[in-house]
């Protein structure tokens, strides 16, 4: 997942960085939100893209700032208009939802959510350790019991919805890359039926 949301940035770095736009970024790490200013010019991505791949992962227990922390930096007036991409797995128990429709209100934003198959359905493999990387919390499950993988696959289906619900009413376009899919044909696809969209909105 995490060379998958790299990836989602470098695509869409790429893209923007084509006609000549500026790019900045912020991070949300295990206990700080970090910011790069924005700048043009490959040099300035391909160091952008560089600082993304180096930062460590997030560590194992609750985190001290959130996603909802991070996107309210992204909201901030400071930031030019633009377009606002958000690169997350969305796991996150904060109000992302309602920073996310600040957002909007200011810039045209675009939410990639990363996913990984095995989020969406518990494999049979017998009794299986699972830890929360929020909270650090270790619980054994037997996947072996048919009854709980069918509602663990309920659960993460609504859960998908509530995502794409919640990016839905906040105004901005989702895409949702999987780990097990050609994420560039997702993208382009993306990219041409939105491109396509646009034009079908008349001009004012």
């Amino acid at each position: 997942k995490r060379a998958l949301a790299l990836a989602a940035v470098a695509a869409v770095g790429l893209l923007t960085n084509r006609v000549g736009n500026r790019l900045g970024a912020v991070t949300v790490g295990h206990d700080a939100v970090r910011q790069v200013p924005a700048k043009g010019g490959r040099a300035h991505l391909m160091a952008l893209l560089h600082r993304l791949q180096v930062d460590e992962a997030a560590a194992d227990g609750a985190p001290a700032v959130t996603l909802a922390d991070g996107m309210r930096r992204l909201s901030s007036p400071a930031h030019r208009r633009g377009l606002a991409l958000v690169v997350s797995d969305l796991l996150d128990r904060s109000d992302w939802a309602g920073e996310l429709r600040r957002i909007s209100v200011r810039h045209d934003a675009l939410v990639v959510e990363v996913i990984d198959p095995r989020e969406l359905e518990l494999p049979d493999v017998g009794v299986l350790a699972l830890i929360d990387p929020e909270t650090g919390a270790r619980r054994e499950v037997n996947t072996r019991n048919a009854k709980l993988r069918d509602r663990y696959a309920v659960a993460a289906a609504e859960q998908r919805e509530r995502h794409a619900r919640a990016v839905r009413d906040a105004g901005a376009d989702h895409l949702v890359l999987r780990t097990d899919r050609d994420w560039l044909l997702d993208i382009v696809k993306f990219v041409a039926l939105r491109r396509k969209r646009m034009e079908a909105v008349p001009s004012r």
